[in-house]
């Protein structure tokens, strides 16, 4: 009896010790998800709750104790590719996540991630939506339907194009493979406000030449001239902007720079960015604008637009919201995306920005902000704001064209003192930031709009 009492004590100890091999502890602390911590360990959420069926639906809190499969270095080669293989390609979203921060996790751009899923729209982003992280034979097709122009063909042969949400004029011109002008010139009445369903004329049959027969003179055909339907209004005046020429260079930090990384990117030696960047230290913070080359600053540029006698006139605004700080600080990771992109007179995608359209670019996914065209139509859409109330998300005007009305437009990403930094297209050297304190935009500065919503 006491044979068989010891027998089986003994066997359950080789149970529990082998069943000990075959799991390891893990303490849940802030941050964790099921999700993520089946992917620290390189297993699936399913393996985790069969071994903790009470977590199954209930919220996870810091400090509980979860039983964790013991995979080990041994773990066969076949299941650890198969899980690789079914896992490399997909990405599950979670709570608080954005196309921006998906994107930044598997080292891709937003604009990849948008190819790789078509259907999904960033502004709707749910929690458990699956986004593929490579191009599949699906989002192909799919994207390819999204690219096809809608058009027909009238009875006489014109060819025409039903404008679908979301088409600008200049994607509708990229779309058929024509120029902005030669679309504005078929179309002198359209508006550039189009609206969804609205119809363009993309293609006109040739007309036959009629023989004309000379009996006694040859008959003098005179060629009407044709005003030149280009206006400001259709491609802005953003086209006869003059370059700028401030030198100062500037760059924003993102995620893995550092100040050693920096230095060699521009080619300028680490000591000379620290002593331009006093303030900066190891830790570089996301986000955060750093002096790559300065010119000599300003002390006192008498400028074209006299700001200074508007605004007593201008009414206190309230400093932005968290929620609208936090918009700001979205939309300026946005467009910092964008530097060293060229300009591109009438452009709004990424292929090429003039100032006006690099601004409807950055704010197009803000529902309630729709920019109008024109930087002179820009500058009168929101708030006005004092100059000292100035914060980041807003927009920044100047005059440039030597005529002294508004035509470039800036987005302001850091106030500091007597110092005002913005993002911009330019023409001389694409999308770059920019401050007041250089000499070219210190005397052209004319105002500035608010346009999040506080």
């Amino acid at each position: 009896m006491n044979f068989h009492k010891f027998f089986t004590i003994f066997l359950l100890f080789i149970s529990i010790s082998t069943f000990a091999q075959k799991t390891i502890k893990h303490t849940v602390v802030s941050g964790e998800s099921i999700y993520s911590i089946a992917k620290k360990y390189k297993i699936t959420e399913d393996e985790i709750y069969a071994l903790n069926p009470k977590t199954k639906g209930a919220i996870l809190s810091l400090n509980t104790v979860l039983t964790i499969p013991n995979v080990g270095k041994n773990k066969s080669t076949e299941n650890s590719n198969s899980k690789n293989k079914s896992n490399s390609s997909i990405h599950v979203v979670e709570a608080n996540e954005s196309f921006y921060t998906i994107a930044q996790k598997y080292d891709l751009s937003v604009e990849n991630l948008k190819d790789f899923n078509p259907t999904v729209s960033p502004k709707k982003l749910q929690i458990g939506t699956k986004l593929n992280l490579k191009l599949t034979k699906e989002a192909k097709k799919e994207k390819a339907k999204l690219e096809i122009p809608e058009t027909k063909s009238d009875a006489s042969g014109t060819v025409i194009h039903k404008v679908k949400k979301g088409e600008t004029l200049s994607s509708i011109a990229e779309k058929h493979g024509m120029l902005l002008s030669q679309l504005m010139k078929l179309n002198p009445n359209a508006s550039s406000k189009i609206q969804i369903g609205d119809e363009l004329i993309i293609k006109k049959p040739k007309v036959k030449k009629e023989i004309v027969e000379v009996i006694e003179k040859p008959v003098e055909i005179v060629v009407p001239k044709v005003e030149d339907t280009t206006s400001d209004e259709i491609f802005g005046e953003d086209a006869v902007e003059e370059p700028d020429d401030s030198g100062n260079l500037y760059h924003v930090v993102v995620k893995g720079e550092t100040l050693s990384k920096i230095s060699r990117q521009y080619d300028v030696k680490l000591k000379k960015l620290k002593q331009l960047n006093p303030n900066v230290g190891d830790n570089l913070a996301i986000g955060h604008t750093l002096l790559i080359k300065e010119v000599t600053p300003v002390e006192t540029i008498e400028p074209i637009v006299k700001y200074a006698e508007i605004e007593p006139f201008i009414e206190d605004l309230a400093p932005l919201s968290a929620e609208g700080l936090s918009k700001a600080d979205y939309l300026i990771q946005r467009a910092s995306e964008h530097i060293g992109t060229k300009y591109r007179s009438g452009g709004t995608s990424a292929g090429g920005f003039d100032c006006s359209g690099f601004m409807i670019y950055t704010f197009k996914e803000q529902e309630n902000i729709k920019l109008p065209r024109t930087s002179a139509s820009q500058s009168n859409y929101g708030k006005k704001v004092k100059k000292a109330q100035a914060q980041k998300g807003d927009l920044i005007f100047f005059t440039t064209n030597g005529r002294g009305n508004i035509n470039h437009v800036g987005m302001i990403t850091e106030v500091l003192d007597n110092e005002i930094k913005f993002i911009h297209s330019s023409v001389s050297r694409g999308v770059i930031i920019s401050s007041t304190r250089e000499p070219y935009y210190a005397k052209r500065f004319v105002k500035i709009m608010r346009v999040i919503e506080e």
